[in-house]
């Protein structure tokens, strides 16, 4: 596989994945967010699709958990990221798909394991949105992958 010379998602992030106030360093009052009050963000305007809300951290900087919400049927195509993360299905229907193994698929309470560089692929299945958790160990980006090369 060959990958592509992309722009990263830190890169279409701007300002709008910044933690919720409650998680940065120093916080003295902690917060409550209900699902309907969650304010999602695109994760890249010119593409609208997927949204994500820092939860703590800050994936522009290093290690953040973030929510991410992928509309049913939305698959983001193969791909690396340079760190490792860990992810947990919380809504929907979530497949992921290690390169050379056969999908996964997975209800709300499945997790997975990403190792850094490793390409892989994610889709939400149709029936409704998708909602994950993913705690990336370092920065966030998205190198999409070749499989045709």
């Amino acid at each position: 596989m060959k990958a592509k010379a992309t722009q990263s998602f830190a890169q279409h992030r701007g300002t709008g994945a910044t933690p919720a106030a409650g998680a940065k360093a120093g916080a003295t009052q902690g917060t409550f967010t209900t699902s309907d009050a969650i304010p999602w963000k695109p994760v890249d305007p010119k593409h609208p699709g997927l949204e994500m809300f820092a939860v703590g951290g800050n994936p522009n900087e290093g290690a953040s958990l973030i929510l991410q919400k992928f509309p049913a049927g939305m698959d983001s195509g193969w791909h690396t990221h340079t760190a490792a993360y860990q992810g947990v299905v919380i809504q929907g229907k979530f497949t992921h798909t290690f390169e050379g193994a056969a999908p996964q698929t997975g209800g709300p309470g499945s997790v997975w394991s990403q190792p850094a560089r490793q390409v892989h692929d994610d889709k939400c299945e149709e029936g409704g949105d998708c909602i994950i958790a993913v705690y990336f160990q370092d920065k966030l980006d998205f190198k999409p992958v070749d499989t045709k090369a």
